[in-house]
């Protein structure tokens, strides 16, 4: 029973691994500052920075090819 433990927590991992999505590896903007040309922000994840006239920027940092 004990050799159980180890094989359920790896299958747990692996199964996240599997089961993960693009959006769980996607960026996480935050608004560093605003003015009269846009809006500044960076991200938490990878540590982008984007610029846009108004909302968050729908590209990912970390993947600069999606």
């Amino acid at each position: 029973m004990v050799i159980f433990i180890p094989l359920i927590l790896i299958a747990l991992y692996v199964g996240m691994y599997v089961l993960r999505t693009d959006r769980t590896s996607d960026c996480r903007w935050r608004q560093t500052g605003k003015d009269a040309e846009g809006i500044t922000f960076r991200c938490q994840v990878c540590g982008a920075e984007a610029r846009t006239v108004k909302g968050e920027p729908t590209h990912c940092g970390a993947k600069p090819n999606t």
